[in-house]
């Protein structure tokens, strides 16, 4: 049995160490001294402990409407957030012209190893899959002569 880290050892040692120094006659009204001064601290602290209580409750109840609209606000924002990255992950999807990860079909369509497109850089140009542009008509007439 410890009473605050003191074995009972300890407490012996203490109450004889009182008695020599205190005396017999004055060791039990310190005895009830301390006794009353620790049910005062103990009453005290409950009491402390208690009105805490109260102002956390009342300070739940205060918040609980702001609480459930920051929850609100969460959710709607975590179900944006995914249909934002559905709708990039399909957008994405939908300019390689096939699903992610996946060969796109070759040019000519012959059954042939598959053809991978790579992904460009954020703001790049597009490759053209187009043939190239003709020249301008007087540019060709010259080309011809």
């Amino acid at each position: 049995m410890n009473f605050f880290g003191v074995g009972p050892a300890e407490l012996i040692v203490i109450l004889v160490v009182a008695l020599v120094f205190v005396g017999p006659e004055r060791l039990p009204r310190l005895a009830a001294d301390l006794a009353r001064t620790i049910r005062e601290i103990r009453k005290y602290t409950g009491t402390i402990a208690a009105e805490f209580s109260d102002v956390m409750q009342d300070f739940e109840k205060e918040s609980a409407g702001a609480r459930s609209q920051w929850k609100e606000i969460g959710e709607g924002l975590t179900d944006a957030t995914k249909s934002l990255t559905d709708a990039i992950r399909s957008a994405r999807a939908d300019a390689e012209g096939a699903a992610p990860s996946s060969p796109a079909a070759s040019v000519n369509g012959d059954q042939s190893e598959p053809e991978w497109r790579e992904i460009p850089e954020p703001g790049a140009p597009l490759p053209s899959a187009q043939a190239p542009e003709p020249a301008p008509p007087g540019q060709a007439a010259e080309e011809a002569r």
